[in-house]
């Protein structure tokens, strides 16, 4: 498993570098949920695990389509009239930032019938805050959240940059959040630009294995992934794959 971390572009997008962390370890556990187990030390004292999913139940024709919104608001309409004529529901990952400039898509999201997780207020690399800083990023999205909308965030984070370790982890489940990573990232985010054949070949072309019990990323604001959408969602369902969200994929 590879950890990213972040660096900036000269236009606001992100690329990430992948560095293997020896912390990280891939096992099976029950409903063959692929997860990722932090053990981190508790007070010096105990040690308590703190998991991170990057995987639903790997029996199941299943999917989890994700977007993370932290930057610009195009093309949200367009990927939401996708999503509802093909009748599925999905996890939007939202900061507190993208949510307070446009409150109006985010009770629109959720009105919808999709789901929102936590993606911090202003898109930090969370490796490189201290822990107060880490938590008052999540807790200040998840207030404004409630108040706009009356809906928690809990239990779903992503980490922006998908950059964490164990600390990150662990400040991250005290806040009574599950970190929610990906199995297949659409790159969609990341330099250079992409299109949208390429986004569709990305996930599309994988087998039925690779795809069973995934969760996928993609990102709102990004004109090839509105422009993807229909025909990933339609050869997914073709294939016979259900599509839903994070919380009905792991059961949460």
């Amino acid at each position: 498993m590879s950890i990213f971390h972040s660096s900036s572009s000269s236009n606001g997008r992100s690329t990430r570098s992948s560095k293997t962390q020896p912390t990280l370890i891939a096992l099976g556990v029950t409903g063959m949920l692929s997860a990722l187990l932090m053990t981190v030390p508790l007070d010096g004292q105990q040690a308590k695990s703190f998991r991170e999913i990057n995987r639903g139940p790997l029996d199941q024709k299943r999917i989890a389509l994700t977007f993370d919104a932290g930057g610009e608001a195009t093309d949200l309409h367009q990927l939401l009239a996708t999503l509802r004529d093909a009748g599925i529901h999905c996890t939007f990952f939202l900061t507190g930032r993208w949510s307070s400039k446009h409150p109006e898509l985010v009770r629109k999201i959720l009105s919808e019938g999709h789901e929102i997780g936590n993606h911090s207020w202003s898109h930090p690399d969370f490796t490189r805050l201290d822990d107060e800083h880490i938590r008052s990023e999540i807790q200040k999205t998840e207030a404004f959240l409630m108040a706009l909308t009356g809906q928690s965030s809990k239990p779903l984070f992503r980490a922006p940059f998908g950059a964490r370790n164990r600390r990150v982890l662990k400040t991250v489940g005290e806040l009574g959040y599950h970190s929610i990573y990906w199995t297949l990232d659409s790159l969609d985010s990341v330099d250079p630009p992409k299109t949208a054949p390429f986004l569709v070949n990305r996930i599309t072309g994988k087998a039925d294995a690779a795809l069973q019990g995934a969760i996928i990323l993609m990102h709102v604001g990004e004109p090839s992934t509105a422009v993807a959408l229909p025909s990933i969602v339609a050869d997914l369902q073709r294939r016979g794959f259900t599509l839903v969200s994070v919380s009905d994929l792991l059961d949460l």
